[in-house]
């Protein structure tokens, strides 16, 4: 198992962004800007600075813009890498699945099976954003921990507030070593008196393809198809889930206004060249906003 490679990932950017509307009716959330670039672009370069070069992204309607996003424009062709990220700039190759109805992470995830085939592979929130000091470093660090304890599945987390783990999936540990524990449970959206603890999922897995008979056992037959209860049910039989803990990385959600508006102003405070004036002018209005 120390020579096993990880070289896929599964970014589902198929939700409508119900709550991010009207901004998102004809724009999808993941292609949302932060400070200088969409949200899935900052997903896209984390798995490639991780060295995940074959990319899944599952699709929907209004997706459009994904793909148009990555591609080679001809008209651009003269800029630099930056300022045009197409896959093959970034190193990555690019595929696409359509999702036809959001019917749940864990229908996205199953959609992939024939991609990822019978090898481990990331699945990565196309809407979430990780913030770290070394780009890739969190993927690595599970990638790493695959390797070591030989899991069904790796689960980053990190830790919250109690008054928001009605938000996020939940997870309960045997205990913290190194950055990493043993997941003893997890629970989807619990009630802040119900919540195992306060580590809450980050957006980021890494499964072995036994997921797929957990997702094929716990198939709704109605509404979402849930992710958290493909792991639930991997943890019931006796498999091994293991946690990684985001530590000092800052997890960047765009899913409603109040988070979007803070991960664009968390990006532009931290742009290289223009985030000392963003600082100044937030001083001058935090000022003038006091009472």
């Amino acid at each position: 198992m120390s020579g096993v490679t990880v070289r896929k990932a599964v970014v589902p950017v198929a939700g409508i962004g119900s709550r991010l509307l009207p901004l998102t009716k004809a724009q999808p959330k993941e292609m949302l800007p932060l400070g200088r670039k969409p949200v899935l672009q900052y997903v896209v370069e984390e798995l490639a600075a991780a060295d995940i070069r074959q990319i899944l992204l599952i699709t929907g309607r209004r997706k459009r813009s994904v793909e148009d996003h990555f591609d080679e424009d001809g008209d651009l062709s003269e800029f630099p890498d930056d300022k045009v990220p197409t896959a093959e700039r970034l190193g990555v190759v690019l595929s696409y699945l359509r999702q036809p109805r959001p019917l749940g992470s864990g229908h996205a995830i199953w959609l992939a099976k024939t991609f990822t085939d019978d090898e481990p592979f990331l699945a990565a929130y196309g809407d979430c954003v990780i913030w770290e000091r070394e780009k890739g470093s969190l993927i690595r660090t599970m990638v790493e921990t695959f390797r070591r304890h030989r899991p069904a599945a790796v689960i980053a987390v990190q830790k919250i507030p109690v008054s928001q783990v009605s938000k996020y999936g939940v997870i309960a540990v045997r205990r913290w070593r190194d950055g990493t524990a043993e997941v003893t449970d997890i629970v989807e959206k619990p009630s802040p008196e119900n919540a195992p603890s306060r580590y809450a999922v980050a957006a980021r897995y890494l499964f072995a393809p036994a997921i797929y008979d957990a997702l094929a056992a716990t198939r709704p037959t109605e509404g979402e198809w849930q992710l958290t209860d493909a792991i639930r049910y991997l943890l019931q039989k006796g498999e091994k889930v293991v946690g990684v803990a985001l530590g000092e990385r800052v997890r960047l959600d765009v899913g409603n206004f109040a988070d979007y508006f803070t991960a664009f102003l968390f990006t532009a405070l931290h742009d290289p060249e223009v985030g000392t004036a963003v600082r100044q002018h937030l001083r001058r209005w935090l000022r003038r906003l006091r009472p």
